[in-house]
């Protein structure tokens, strides 16, 4: 039974890093493997951009991400038509991006078809979970067109806000090269060895396991949302104290039966650590959005 403790403890694990600590979405992973590509356009060397994505879909044709790019050039060449097209065949293979709703309801805007563009603008707001100005300038423009005034300045002033906000948010340090051991990271490091500490103590103290589990599980969702993407730092922590304090500082029970329940509270509990501080980060995000 132990053999099968630690490796669902080693499995879960494994599971943890691949799903939580790299929460964006998939959107954003696919744009990072076509940097290169997005690079091309953003440099305004459009064909050689368009034979990079070209190639992208060739390989991989269900990449919205390339259809985005590729609508965008598309649009910078001066065939928007061409680039619905493009964004239609995005939203089909991933329909959860906010950009593509952005550009195609910027078409349908351009052409003066405003109620299209209000739904494609409306979209791209529910999709981008409301943290983006342009849907909703966008919006707001668009209700002017359609005579909704108080609307569209509610939505030009969220629009603003959003921008103020986002200018107010000024990073310490340059892009790309912020602290990984902030401050707040590490203030909350304390309190995961306070929890460590405290588990560490039920093991010692409780008959059965369901105590232990119990306190991992709940403290662990508790990293988890007080750190959504630098969550698993804090488990690791936590589970390296528990090992070391287990086997270096308390040692175990010389009793055989009373340290197998200490075994097991202890595994257990690791394994816990990380699966609660998974659904902790998961709670955050539904929070946040």
């Amino acid at each position: 039974m132990l053999e099968l403790t630690i490796l669902t403890v080693f499995i879960g694990y494994v599971v943890y890093l691949r799903y939580y600590a790299d929460q964006r979405s998939k959107a954003e992973i696919e744009a990072d493997r076509l940097r290169e590509g997005i690079t091309l356009y953003e440099t305004d060397q459009y064909a050689k951009a368009l034979t990079y994505f070209n190639d992208v879909i060739n390989t991989r044709p269900t990449s919205a991400v390339a259809y985005l790019y590729r609508a965008r050039i598309y649009r910078a060449l001066g065939d928007p038509q061409a680039a619905l097209v493009e964004l239609n065949r995005g939203k089909s293979y991933d329909d959860t991006i906010a950009e593509l709703h952005l550009q195609s309801g910027q078409i349908h805007y351009e052409a003066q078809e405003y109620p299209t563009a209000f739904q494609d603008f409306d979209k791209a707001i529910f999709h981008a979970h409301g943290d983006t100005a342009e849907p909703y300038r966008w919006r707001g423009l668009t209700r002017q067109q359609l005579h909704q005034d108080m609307e569209a300045d509610q939505d030009l002033a969220k629009a603003t806000q959003i921008d103020q906000r986002l200018r107010e948010q000024i990073p310490l340090q340059p892009p790309g090269k912020q602290a990984f051991f902030d401050r707040r990271l590490l203030l909350n490091a304390v309190l995961t060895a306070l929890s460590g500490l405290i588990l560490l103590y039920i093991i010692k103290k409780s008959q059965v396991i369901h105590g232990p589990y119990l306190w991992a599980a709940a403290s662990a969702v508790g990293l988890g949302f007080l750190e959504p993407r630098k969550g698993w730092v804090l488990a690791l922590i936590q589970a390296l104290l528990l090992v070391l304090g287990y086997y270096v500082l308390v040692g175990p029970d010389l009793l055989s039966t009373r340290r197998e329940v200490e075994v097991f509270s202890l595994y257990g509990s690791i394994g816990l650590t990380f699966a609660g501080s998974l659904i902790g980060s998961v709670l955050r995000k539904a929070y946040s959005t």
